[in-house]
């Protein structure tokens, strides 16, 4: 093709495209604008839409008045003037702020949900265990001499005399606490059986019982959290004696005192679930199936087993909430501040969050992540700003240590909480922690959720 030809297609390609792009300016500046009116009053609701969105911090929430508002107007300004460019500005914020409002997503990985796993292999092993020692257990008791070979009907008092049946061994296999609890003759005691059967009135105003019941809370607090801490069980006691009572828990009796035989509980058994008993020697008052030989069982199961001397804050929050998951008591104790965990009563506290975390790990989150942490010195003097480390030099620096006693630092760690389907979980809740004189960190408010 000869020079002068490519030079002229060359320009007829370049006037082809200036003319399209002017013409395409032209359509643009001739195209329908909406009215300014219209646009500021579908703005004004798409404002409180987006600060709504903001104050929820990725938590899920429905539509209201104004959110819906919000994208009607800016759908009929769309559809009627799809080419102007304040209402695409809208449209596109509308886009952005209605897919916030249906909360922050992550991908939720098998490794995630691997806990879940371990705590049912948990709960057949130790079901195992309880049904294996049980069998064993009243199998030696009921071959010997002093058991009676059924509960009911019970003896009749009129017929069998206490020294006859004294510290005999009965099963209860309809001991239901705390439904048949009440209190007479300054004692606490669960009814079983009727007037028609006999009834049997097991003592729980002593060791005896607070022993292999303090057992079953910790089998669920350490091994099955969906074991709930009352319910119809199967109860190994000895008869110790008779009384009139009124079996009824109200201040205002309806029946009639009854007599019936007072059992001292010796053993606690749930089929398939846990055996717990009473052992005098013991300093808990009792164990359940398998205790003895539990961080044995457990161990393989751990991710994390200690806390680190330079722990991180964020790792440190990471650390606490694996404690939770693989069920960790004593690690989940060393990640709290001891100044929180001195007395009994700050212990029962403990243990009683430490109830409600599994709880919200169980039914409600399954993940959490942190963002990074933000620390302050709240107490003491640890350096200078940038300005005071101007006008003092170390001499001065080390004197305003001596004077301003131990440095105290606070970290606060924000964190989200993930559902099994991968959406945030109510919105991200601080965590404080707190390190004294540069030493290891500790989680201040152990109570607050993920």
């Amino acid at each position: 093709m000869p020079l002068f030809t490519r030079k002229k297609a060359g320009a007829l390609l370049f006037l082809s495209l200036f003319i399209v792009v002017t013409l395409a300016a032209l359509r643009a500046e001739c195209a329908p604008q909406a009215p300014k009116n219209d646009v500021t009053r579908a703005e004004f609701f798409l404002k409180k839409f987006e600060d709504r969105v903001n104050r929820f911090r990725g938590q899920a929430f429905r539509l209201g008045y104004e959110d819906n508002e919000a994208l009607k107007r800016i759908k009929e300004l769309k559809e009627k003037y799809p080419d102007d460019p304040a209402v695409e500005s809208l449209f596109q914020r509308g886009r952005l702020a209605l897919m916030k409002s249906k909360g922050d997503f992550m991908e939720i990985t098998p490794d995630m949900l691997v806990y879940r796993e371990n705590e049912k292999k948990l709960k057949q092993l130790f079901g195992d265990i309880a049904d294996r020692e049980w069998k064993q257990f009243t199998e030696d008791i009921l071959a010997g001499p002093t058991a009676l070979p059924k509960a009911f009907p019970a003896p009749d008092r009129t017929q069998v005399s206490i020294e006859d049946i004294r510290e005999s061994y009965v099963i209860l296999d309809e001991f239901e606490y705390p439904a048949n609890q009440f209190i007479d003759l300054g004692r606490e005691f669960v009814s079983v059986g009727s007037g028609a059967r006999g009834y049997y009135f097991v003592e729980i105003s002593n060791r005896n019982w607070l022993g292999p019941y303090e057992a079953v809370k910790r089998y669920r607090r350490l091994i099955n959290r969906d074991f709930p801490e009352e319910g119809k069980w199967t109860l190994l006691g000895r008869i110790t004696g008779i009384e009139m009572v009124i079996p009824q828990a109200e201040k205002v009796k309806t029946v009639a005192p009854q007599w019936g035989w007072v059992v001292t509980p010796v053993a606690l058994y749930i089929p398939g679930v846990t055996f717990a008993f009473y052992d005098s020697a013991n300093e808990l008052g009792g164990s359940f199936a398998g205790e003895e030989r539990m961080e044995e069982i457990k161990d393989p199961l751990y991710t994390v087993r200690y806390v680190p001397r330079d722990v991180e804050p964020e790792r440190l929050v990471e650390i606490f909430a694996a404690s939770v998951k693989e069920k960790n008591f004593e690690l989940f104790l060393d990640c709290i501040d001891p100044d929180r965990k001195k007395t009994r009563t700050a212990q029962s506290l403990i243990r009683y969050h430490w109830d409600l975390h599994l709880e919200r790990f169980a039914t409600f989150y399954v993940h959490i992540t942190t963002d990074e942490a933000k620390i302050d010195v709240i107490s003491g003097f640890d350096t200078g700003t940038g300005v005071e480390d101007f006008f003092l030099d170390e001499e001065q620096k080390e004197k305003i240590r001596e004077i301003s006693g131990e440095v105290v630092e606070q970290a606060l760690v924000t964190t989200r909480a993930w559902d099994e389907r991968g959406r945030q979980y109510g919105s991200p809740k601080p965590h404080y922690l707190i390190r004294k004189n540069k030493g290891r960190w500790y989680i201040n408010n152990y109570e607050q959720p993920f």
